[in-house]
C-alpha cells in the first residue's frame, strides 16, 4: 500500500538557549485541546496558549517531534476510555480555560530543563511514561520530568521521529502477545483477527524475525487482493477474509497445518472472533487485546471442555503501570524498546503507513482546525500522526 502523504507540519520558534535564572517569557505555541468530553469531530479545536520560556523546578520545556492519533486517544475523547485525560488550567492567547491536550503517545526534544531535573538533558529524544499524564498533541509541553522517559540516542539513531513516536502502543503490544502468552517455538503458528492494524502488522513482523507463522484474518472488501500482498509482503504465511475463513476450502487447510497454531489473538470480537477461535489448537489461549466490533467474545463451552482452550486479555496500559514497580519489568520494557527500534534501524520492521498531517504556526486557526478535524474522526480510514519541525 503506497503510504498516503498529506504531512501536516507545526512549525515551531527556533530552539531557546538555556539562559539561566531570568524572569519568563511567554512562549507562544499550539496544541489541539477539549474542554469536555464527546465526538472528537465536535469537541476537539486548535487554540494558541502560552507557555513560560523557563521551566520551574524539576520540570523540562519538550518541543514536539511527532505525534499518532490512537483509537485510544479517541476513546480517551469521548470519555469511555478506561484513561482520562489530564484537564488542567491552560492559558490561551485570549483566555484561561479548563481543559485537556490530545494524544498520549509520541516523541519530543528536551529544549529545556529547570532546577532539579536528573536524568534528563537538552537535546534528549522523550516519550510519555504513561497515558493521560499530558497530551502530546501541541507544539511544545511543559511537563515534570519523572513524567517522561528518554530514549537513548543511540536507539534512535537515523530513525524518523514517527518510528519512537509510534513505538509504545501498537508494536509494544504485538511483542508481548508473542512473548508473554506461550512458550512459542520456531514454526508454530498463531491466528489474529485485525492483521491490517497496527498491532497485527506488527505481529507479522516480529513472528517472521522470530520464525513464528502467522494465519492473519482480515474484513472482507473489494481490494482484498492488493491487501494480500501487502501483508505478504511484511512476512505474512496465510492471509484470509473473515469471509474466507468460513469456507470448506480454507478450514481444511487451517486444520491440516504441520504445526499447531498456539495462540489467537482477537482485535475484533462478536461472531468472527468465535470463528477464528475454533482454529486455536488443544490446549492453546485466545488474548483479546480490543473490541472494535463492540460485540462481546463468547466461546462454546465445547472449545473450554474438549479443547482446554482459554481466554485471557491484555491491556498495554497495564503493563507499563506493572513495570513502574517491578525492576524485571522496567529492565524487560527497555530491552524491547531497543530490540523494536534496533529491528526499525535494521530495515526489518517498517512503521504502519500513516496519514502525517501539515499544520503552521502561522496557518489561519479555521483551516488548522479543519486539518485536525479529518485526523481525529473514526471515518479517516487511515491512521493518521502529526509531525512537528521547527
Amino acid at each position: 500500500m503506497k503510504q498516503l502523504s498529506k504531512v501536516l507540519r507545526l512549525a515551531q520558534p527556533t530552539r531557546l538557549p538555556r539562559l539561566g535564572t531570568r524572569q519568563a517569557r511567554l512562549l507562544q505555541t499550539q496544541a489541539a485541546i477539549y474542554t469536555e468530553s464527546g465526538d472528537p469531530q465536535a469537541v476537539v479545536r486548535v487554540v494558541e496558549r502560552n507557555l513560560p520560556d523557563v521551566p520551574g523546578s524539576n520540570q523540562v520545556l519538550v518541543r514536539m517531534l511527532a505525534a499518532p492519533v490512537n483509537p485510544s486517544d479517541l476513546n480517551q475523547i469521548e470519555g469511555t476510555y478506561p484513561v482520562k485525560g489530564t484537564f488542567d488550567k491552560l492559558t490561551t492567547s485570549t483566555d484561561t480555560i479548563y481543559a485537556a491536550v490530545g494524544g498520549n503517545e509520541g516523541v519530543g526534544e528536551v529544549i529545556r530543563v529547570g532546577d532539579g531535573v536528573h536524568g534528563l538533558q537538552v537535546g534528549d529524544w522523550v516519550v510519555p511514561q504513561r497515558a493521560g499524564q499530558f497530551g502530546t498533541w501541541c507544539t511544545h509541553t511543559m511537563t515534570n520530568a519523572n513524567s517522561l522517559s528518554a530514549v537513548p540516542a543511540d536507539w534512535r539513531s537515523g530513525l524518523d521521529p514517527l518510528d519512537v513516536a509510534c513505538l509504545k502502543v501498537n508494536p509494544c503490544t504485538a511483542y508481548r502477545l508473542l512473548k508473554d502468552f506461550a512458550a512459542l517455538n520456531p514454526g508454530d503458528y498463531v491466528i489474529q483477527n485485525g492483521a491490517n492494524s497496527g498491532v497485527g502488522r506488527a505481529v507479522i513482523q516480529l513472528a517472521r524475525y522470530w520464525g513464528i507463522r502467522t494465519v492473519n484474518v482480515v474484513r472482507e472488501r473489494p481490494q482484498l487482493d492488493q491487501l494480500h500482498q501487502e501483508l505478504i509482503s511484511l512476512g505474512a504465511d496465510i492471509v484470509v477474509s473473515d469471509k474466507q475463513l468460513a469456507t470448506d476450502d480454507i478450514k481444511q487447510q487451517l486444520k491440516s497445518l504441520d504445526a499447531p497454531v498456539r495462540l489467537g489473538f482477537n482485535c475484533v470480537g462478536g461472531r468472527a472472533t468465535l470463528q477464528m477461535t475454533k482454529f486455536i489448537s488443544a490446549g492453546g489461549t485466545l488474548v483479546s487485546y480490543g473490541g472494535m466490533s463492540r460485540q462481546p467474545v463468547t466461546m462454546p463451552t465445547s472449545l473450554l471442555l474438549f479443547k482446554n482452550i482459554s481466554a485471557c486479555g491484555f491491556w498495554m496500559n497495564r503493563w507499563y503501570n506493572q513495570s513502574f514497580t517491578s525492576s524485571r519489568l522496567e529492565d524487560e520494557k527497555h530491552q524491547m524498546w531497543r530490540e523494536i527500534l534496533g529491528l526499525i534501524q535494521q530495515k526489518k520492521f517498517v512503521t504502519q503507513p500513516l496519514v502525517t498531517s501539515n499544520w503552521h504556526s502561522q496557518m489561519d486557526i479555521g483551516k488548522a482546525q479543519e486539518a485536525v478535524s479529518g485526523a481525529v474522526t473514526w471515518g479517516a480510514g487511515s491512521k493518521h500522526a502529526f509531525e512537528f519541525t521547527q
